[in-house]
């Protein structure tokens, strides 16, 4: 077996449940998750379809899921705000502040 073909895909994957374990709160962690495996369907297809090895396109789907998803609320893009002291906060509809990690 070639474990350098494995390395990229491997260290996506990482990447990707680190991404998703990073969520503050169950629902988050969940929608994440989802996201991200949304991610790895698309891209295992799109990584079959062109080509090219639909391990590594999972992986790689996984990891713009979970991002993606984790950018997003609601369909809309957050607001990103800075505090002024280097950290950066967005708002939800309910006026609460939650930390960009």
């Amino acid at each position: 077996m070639n474990t350098s073909r494995l390395t990229a895909p491997l260290l996506i994957a990482v990447a990707a449940a680190l991404t998703v374990g990073c969520a503050s709160d169950s629902r988050q962690r969940r929608e994440d998750g989802r996201n991200a495996a949304v991610g790895a369907v698309g891209g295992a297809v799109i990584g079959a379809v062109t080509g090219g090895d639909a391990l590594t396109g999972a992986a790689i789907g996984a990891v713009a899921g979970a991002v993606i998803g984790r950018l997003m609320v609601d369909g809309r893009e957050r607001q990103v705000y800075s505090d002024g002291r280097g950290g950066r906060y967005w708002v939800d509809e309910d006026g609460r502040r939650h930390t960009v990690r």
